[in-house]
């Protein structure tokens, strides 16, 4: 059979198995669409064919792959406001563990905390800075404030039970 567009439809049904496996290779796209675009493939390949490019077949099975393989590179851009099977919109259907209750509730204890060690006095808000978020060890405040271990240990005790008295805990 030669290969010209006047034997287009038995070329096209000659090579219906190839057009297809490939959409069927292809499963990114729907199928029927796959075939149809696969069809006009066959009628460019058909076009573009010569005999020196080795046999048809391989020629369009190339042809086809390459085509399938770039629009897979494109993706499949769609709106988060499109509905899914089940008819929920997509931005919906998103999970997320995230909880903004949660978070504001623990921003605004936090909020509390740093006022309540804000009003406590210079000395037990640097032994609470030191040793909560400085990450210092009863020893480096004593060296630090000259002080002894056991009175940065009774002073940090106090602190915390003014601390929860403020708080209220």
């Amino acid at each position: 059979m030669k290969i010209n567009i006047e034997n287009s439809k038995q070329i096209m049904d000659a090579y219906m198995p190839l057009i297809i496996a490939n959409a069927r290779n292809f499963s990114a796209f729907e199928h029927e669409e796959a075939v149809d675009q696969s069809k006009m493939i066959l009628l460019d390949a058909i076009l573009e064919y010569e005999k020196e490019k080795g046999s048809f077949g391989n020629f369009l099975k190339q042809k086809l792959y390459f085509y399938f393989l770039d629009e897979c590179k494109k993706g499949n851009i769609k709106s988060l406001d499109e509905l899914d099977n089940d008819g929920i919109s997509l931005i919906n259907s998103i999970r997320d563990d995230y909880d903004l209750e949660k978070d504001l509730e623990n921003k605004q204890k936090y909020k509390s905390l740093y006022k309540a060690i804000n009003t406590l006095p210079a000395d037990l808000k640097s032994i609470i800075v030191g040793k909560y978020f400085l990450d210092m060890t009863n020893d480096d405040l004593a060296k630090k404030m000259n002080l002894t271990y056991k009175t940065i240990a009774n002073k940090s005790s106090i602190a915390l039970k003014l601390l929860r008295k403020t708080l209220e805990i």
